[in-house]
């Protein structure tokens, strides 16, 4: 029969144990609704470089290299094979704004949780692509109700397509996503903004392989695509919302000649989606 003080040590381990299950299951991956956009760290790998590959694996394709110390922005984790490095062992891998991976195992930053990366697309085949990138269409289905550089709007560098809210968007065209940000002027983006805050609110750009740079403006959420990723046109990348400078549920949308997309390479998105044989009321 055990003794008082044997009775209390093994209450002593259960309750250590517990901790411990407890203790792993904060680190589980959050879902993309209860994470933070992005985190900053830093590299530390002990004065060695640091492999950026294209997959979330050290045997995939190096996309580069990162020195000891250098600043990354992580928009999302994924699993992958288990690496132990300088800070920590780990299966997770970070997924960085320019598309790339690096093992979590040699990555200071805090302990904030992040979204899931999506599964990575197949890359299209050559045919593929160039038939796929000839295609354009209509972000969402919606009447223009506010048109490009109209006199009482001359720094409107797009078209509004007004829409109700969690309206689908989707991609103009086949192309790499860009960029994913917030931009407003106060507040946040997960609000709806107004004439008194400036900026696009949550916005997605795309560019193709000619060079033609597109812009979703005013949506919901954060944008369900990533920095890197490669889309087609018709696939959803978020939401309509009404974030930034906006009195109400709609996608601004912008064309641009090249990127980075500035008002200087501005086209008429209008004009352009109709040369492109795309319908707009």
């Amino acid at each position: 029969m055990p003794t008082k003080r044997n009775r209390r040590r093994a209450s002593a381990v259960a309750i250590a144990g517990l901790g411990l299950l407890v203790g792993g299951l904060a680190t589980v991956t959050a879902s993309p609704a209860e994470a933070a956009s992005s985190v900053s760290g830093s590299v530390s790998t002990g004065g060695l470089v640091l492999n950026v590959r294209k997959a979330a694996k050290t045997g995939a394709q190096r996309a580069g290299t990162l020195q000891e110390g250098a600043k990354v922005t992580i928009v999302c984790q994924t699993k992958g094979n288990r690496v132990t490095g300088t800070v920590r062992s780990t299966d997770l891998w970070d997924r960085l704004t320019d598309g790339g991976y690096v093992s979590d195992a040699y990555i200071k930053r805090p302990a904030t949780k992040l979204p899931v990366c999506d599964p990575p697309r197949p890359s299209p085949s050559r045919s593929t692509e160039s038939a796929a990138g000839a295609a354009w269409v209509l972000p969402v289905p919606a009447a223009m109700n506010s048109a490009f550089r109209t006199p009482q709007r001359p720094t409107h560098h797009g078209m509004d397509l007004a829409a109700a809210k969690e309206t689908p968007v989707r991609a103009a065209h086949t192309g790499v996503v860009m960029r994913v940000l917030c931009q407003v002027s106060i507040g946040t983006c997960d609000t709806d903004g107004g004439l008194t805050v400036g900026g696009c609110g949550w916005f997605a750009e795309i560019r193709d392989a000619d060079g033609v740079t597109t812009r979703y403006c005013h949506l919901v959420r954060r944008p369900s695509v990533v920095p890197g990723q490669t889309v087609r046109a018709g696939d959803v990348i978020g939401q309509v919302g009404s974030s930034g400078h906006s009195t109400g549920p709609h996608l601004h949308f912008e064309v641009h000649t090249a990127f980075p997309a500035t008002p200087e390479n501005a086209v008429d998105p209008f004009l352009f989606l109709k040369e492109k044989g795309v319908p707009v009321r």
